[in-house]
């Protein structure tokens, strides 16, 4: 078994490797300088004493990197004195690599970084964030590293908010508190490293702010409206709506629905190929924001009821009229896809959740002549529907969810033309009631995103908050001095 100065001399290549700095350097002297055993040769243990041995090593590395890094912070603290950071122990071995070199010499990058930092701020979606940026404006004057550290804190909060938005887009913009902090990783580390050794720093910041212009249009409107008392109300609804205008390109190729709108606008090249009106989820069962891309247009669809709509629905319904399943082509299933006769189920045993699946024939669903799939963890999809005139009501948060399109036939004949369908051969597959499904080709994005408010050339557009999630931004204790400072 190994014992005491044993251990230390399979110990000493990883203390070289973990020591740096002249205090750091001291220490791992003063920890080889004891006597040291010689090599054990683990070849010879027996497997129980190699695992313990193996696992004494490991623990001693442990320790190791956990004093190398105290040394570190207390490096850090001794170079820029106490300071709120959120990530100290990295930011303590980033500058303790480079030798305690500032990182933002590029001052257009900095000048960048801090007005998209607060717009960040501005959007109530990180107390925390707001703090970071207050440190920053205090130590402007002191200059130097301390100023230096606060402003690397907190570009690496939003490096990380950055590039991750628009897969958390739900969680962080659409309701409070959802967003934490966390260190970004070691890939997106690495490619603002690479950048500022390249004097590349601008323009990375800059890309991760993305291409939609109406992000950019709304953000240079934010400024005119901060006053003495703060961001307007206006102000603080485009400040929201700017974060999430940013998660999606801009509008040149693919499909956006903007939920609120009830608008579904297909662009090619920059320019719009198909605008219809949509229905989307009601406020009980709301259309989530996503990205996706079409994978097949079905043309006769059946429909495979969602077991939330069954049991919420439908179920209740059926226990009052049996003969409510025929009336609306409902086919009732078990478990091994067998038809049963509604008129044979005790509904008065069934409790609140229905043992059986629901399907509506083709030809005659409430998917109407077409469903437009795409990857969806909610199962949502773009469909047609046979009540077209709902599309005449100016409220159409209608749906369980998914997305009816009004011009569903247009759409599909420009989808199933371009996958190699004549026009004829269209209008034969409808004639026939059978489900059908043609691959799509192009790979056009579906965006489904939620705005209600913007700048677009100057004027203030806006639309009604169907879902209240404006309503959930916390503003309160935002410094709108600095915010302003920066924006």
């Amino acid at each position: 078994m190994l014992k005491g100065t044993a251990k230390l001399s399979l110990l000493a290549v990883t203390l070289s490797v973990l020591s740096s700095g002249c205090a750091l350097a001291d220490w791992a002297k003063n920890q080889q300088s004891q006597p040291v055993a010689q090599q054990i040769d683990l070849s010879k243990l027996s497997p129980e004493e190699r695992a313990k041995v193996e696992a004494e090593i490991a623990e001693d590395q442990k320790r190791l990197a956990a004093e190398k890094q105290a040394m570190l912070e207390m490096s850090l603290i001794h170079e820029i004195g106490e300071q709120q950071l959120q990530f100290k122990p990295l930011l303590a071995k980033l500058y303790a690599d480079n030798k305690y070199q500032l990182l933002w010499q590029d001052k257009a990058a900095e000048r960048q970084f801090l007005r998209d930092y607060a717009a960040f701020v501005a959007s109530g979606i990180s107390k925390r964030s707001g703090q970071s940026l207050e440190a920053i404006q205090q130590s402007e004057q002191l200059g130097g590293l301390t100023y230096d550290v606060l402003l690397t804190d907190a570009f690496l909060d939003y490096l990380y908010y950055a590039k991750n938005v628009s897969q958390q887009a739900q969680r962080w913009l659409y309701g409070s508190n959802g967003y934490k902090a966390q260190q970004p990783t070691a890939e997106q580390l690495n490619e603002w490293q690479t950048a500022t050794q390249n004097k590349q720093l601008l323009e990375f910041v800059n890309s991760l702010s993305g291409t939609n212009r109406l992000y950019h249009q709304t953000l240079a409107a934010l400024p005119s409206m901060i006053s003495a008392s703060g961001l307007s109300a206006n102000g603080k609804k485009l400040a929201l709506n700017a974060q999430r205008l940013r998660v999606i390109p801009d509008f040149q190729d693919g499909i956006f629905v903007n939920i609120p709108s009830y608008q579904l606008k297909y662009y090619r090249d920059g320019k719009v190929l198909l605008d219809s009106r949509v229905i989307v989820g009601k406020n009980a069962r709301r259309t989530p924001v996503m990205y996706s891309r079409l994978s097949n247009v079905v043309v006769n669809p059946p429909w495979n009821a969602p077991t939330r709509l069954i049991n919420e629905d439908i179920l209740p319904k059926l226990k009052q009229d049996p003969g409510y399943a025929l009336a609306h082509n409902y086919s009732i299933l078990d478990s091994r896809g067998n038809v049963i006769d509604p008129y044979s189920i005790d509904w008065s045993s069934i409790g609140n959740k229905f043992p059986y699946r629901i399907r509506q024939a083709a030809g005659d669903s409430a998917l109407g002549s077409y469903k437009f799939n795409m990857p969806s963890s909610d199962a949502i999809y773009l469909h047609d529907t046979p009540n077209h005139a709902l599309f005449d009501k100016k409220d159409r948060a209608l749906s369980s969810g998914c997305v009816r399109v009004d011009k569903s036939s247009q759409l599909a004949d420009i989808l199933l033309q371009e996958a190699g369908w004549s026009k004829d051969k269209i209008n034969s597959v409808l004639a026939s009631k059978k489900t059908t499904s043609a691959s799509i080709r192009t790979n056009d994005p579906v965006f489904l995103y939620y705005v209600t408010a913007w700048i677009d050339n100057g004027r203030l557009q806006s639309l009604p908050d169907i879902y209240n999630y404006d309503s959930q931004a916390n503003f309160n204790g935002i410094n709108w001095s600095v915010v302003s400072k920066y924006l």
